[in-house]
């Protein structure tokens, strides 16, 4: 199965595939200022509103799952916990972003991507690497930022209108001015779905409940820049999302998650000078999520955040310094020996392109209440033999806090016992990759390593078995990342596919969800108003857990994707997405169930 995918992934790679980006796209995330794409030092994934559209994808997740390293795992459908690991790494060590501004949970660590709805995204972009010296704590796999959509590029107006399979139903619309110096943007959006069984019979502990798991989720984004002048520029940016989900946790009693995602923020960008450029942005991001069913429960995150960056034009390069302030506040009905802490930091970097030859150096220091404080760095270098070849290196150091569960939760049932001593997760990486490109073909290859320290694990007592975690695993993964994006025979599309062997060393065994090779291939064909493409999603065999028997076995998969759309004038629009054409079953983690084949389809209007 494993040399099939390959094989598979490896030809559509060769004939055709469909760009969703190009190099000059001027991207932010890799280094915190603009730059464009072509000068990066990581490779750099963008994904726009546009993409999302045609591809006609009804998650995040969905889209994400198109990546090249990106591997996803999620407890059902729609709604359910969905995790994501980037270049081998846990799902945790994934930094998630939204305008800007942290929103995950600092119980849990993680983001929750199964309620960030499609419909608020503009741009996304996701780097592979380790960004710590960027962003701080959690970037040891990559970061993922996400952009609402905004007055300045979005339609002036658009709805859409879409039902689907599982009795799925959803609703979203907007509109985005410009008035003079003034953008502005509010967009809202519905959808709901009844599902289908999340949990397989299989599921421990008598939790399965034959019935359908629906869910259903409301959101909105908003934002307004007004322009003093040419240099000046002040805003506020919104969003929030609130879902319902329903799940499995007990055989008669239906249990449901109402989770509220949010983030706003204030900004001024003030160009202080013709080669300085200044932003300062103060807001704060939410993650609150209560249960209800036979385990209720509540958790908040609350997390204030300060910034204040400035980028200075020095020689051939752009110098950037600045400063940063986080406050992690959590509540809940359980209790914790703290609930609060502070990070405060300062980073600079400089990053510059002369004659053949880019280069990036960061380094950021984290001052945490908790644990005291931790250092970072990035060095990266790029150099172009000829113009259509680009060769480049790098190398860097991340870490991971731990989190107020494994630091401070108190059990009433003294089942388990946090550890308040636990050191960060600490990582170190290197990487080489190059860059071809042929006409309108572009080829990419990068070979990465990383080692991660000081993992946390969980281990139990085998007489009283109470549990605790400790700083005890060591990490090794390596890989390469292949892809290519361009046009061939009046086709146009993309492959990528990732090789990699994600090893737990204290143990010799592979790590849980992750796979040996992975990838996707999508190839498309526009002919006067009709619109037709195919994609192909495939991973090798994973273990459900660090045992590698046959019962945590989760065997590999191969989907395959269809979707047309057709313009019915200059205003209207129709799209379909057949998801799983062969309906194969599979599984994302174990003892849940993923969707069949299924279809939606849905009517955009969008006048002007």
């Amino acid at each position: 199965m494993e040399r099939t995918i390959v094989a598979a992934l490896c030809a559509c790679a060769t004939s055709a595939a469909c760009p969703q980006e190009r190099d000059d796209a001027v991207v932010v995330t890799a280094t915190r200022f603009p730059q464009a794409r072509s000068q990066t030092l990581q490779p750099v994934n963008v994904i726009t509103a546009e993409d999302i559209a045609k591809g006609s994808q009804q998650t995040l997740v969905e889209v994400l799952q198109t990546l090249g390293g990106v591997e996803i795992a999620s407890n059902g459908g729609f709604g359910q916990p969905s995790s994501v690991f980037m270049r081998g790494a846990n799902s945790g060590h994934t930094l998630v972003l939204v305008d800007g501004m942290r929103i995950g949970s600092a119980t849990l660590g993680t983001t929750a991507f199964e309620n960030i709805p499609l419909s608020q995204i503009e741009r996304i972009e996701v780097v592979p690497g380790q960004l710590s010296s960027l962003y701080g704590s959690d970037a040891i796999g990559g970061v993922i930022q996400i952009f609402t959509k905004s007055g300045k590029y979005a339609p002036a107006s658009s709805v859409t209108a879409g039902v689907g399979t599982y009795n799925t139903r959803s609703l979203s619309g907007g509109v985005n001015r410009t008035l003079g110096n003034t953008d502005f943007s509010l967009n809202l959006g519905y959808l709901e779905t009844q599902g289908f069984d999340a949990t397989k019979p299989s599921i421990p502990f008598n939790q399965h409940n034959l019935d359908r798991d629906g869910y259903r989720n409301e959101n909105f984004s908003g934002r307004i820049a007004h322009r003093l002048d040419a240099k000046n520029e002040f805003g506020l940016t919104m969003f929030q999302s609130d879902g319902r989900t329903h799940f499995d946790n007990d055989a008669t009693i239906d249990a449901v998650t109402h989770q509220t995602l949010s983030a706003f923020s204030v900004y001024s960008s003030n160009r202080i000078t013709d080669g300085w450029q200044s932003l300062v942005r103060a807001g704060e991001g939410q993650d609150k999520s209560a249960t209800t069913g036979a385990f209720p429960s509540f958790f908040g995150t609350r997390q204030p955040q300060f910034t204040w960056q400035n980028d200075v034009k020095l020689g051939p390069g752009t110098a950037i310094a600045g400063a940063e302030y986080l406050a992690q506040r959590v509540t809940s009905d359980s209790a914790f020996a703290q609930n609060r802490r502070t990070i405060k930091s300062t980073f600079a970097g400089y990053v510059g392109t002369h004659e053949e030859h880019d280069w990036q150096a960061n380094i950021r220091r984290d001052d945490n209440s908790q644990f005291g404080s931790h250092t970072t760095g990035l060095l990266g270098y790029a150099y172009r033999p000829t113009p259509d070849l680009r060769l480049r290196v790098g190398a860097g150091s991340a870490f991971k806090a731990p989190t107020f569960n494994d630091l401070y939760a108190i059990d009433p049932t003294f089942s388990f016992i946090p550890n308040p001593d636990l050191r960060p997760e600490r990582s170190r990486s290197r990487e080489a990759g190059l860059n071809y490109q042929v006409g309108a073909n572009r080829f990419s290859a990068t070979y990465f390593e990383n080692r991660i320290n000081d993992l946390i694990v969980f281990v139990s007592d085998p007489v009283t078995f109470v549990g605790t975690v400790q700083n005890l695993n060591r990490a090794s993964i390596k890989g390469a990342e292949l892809g290519y994006q361009g046009f061939f025979g009046g086709l146009q599309g993309n492959a990528q596919l990732t090789l990699q062997d994600p090893v737990d060393e204290e143990t010799g065994k592979r790590l849980p969800r992750r796979a040996r090779q992975y990838g996707s291939a999508a190839v498309g064909n526009a002919a006067g108003r009709w619109r037709f493409g195919a994609e192909v999603t495939a991973s090798g065999a994973r273990f459900d857990s660090t045992d590698e028997g046959p019962a945590k076995k989760m065997h590999g998969y191969g989907l395959v994707n269809l979707t047309a759309s057709y313009t019915l004038d200059r205003e209207w629009s129709v799209r379909a997405r057949w998801n799983n054409v062969f309906n194969r079953e599979y599984e994302l983690a174990q003892n849940f169930n993923t969707p069949r084949s299924n279809v939606f389809v849905s009517l955009q209007y969008q006048p002007g």
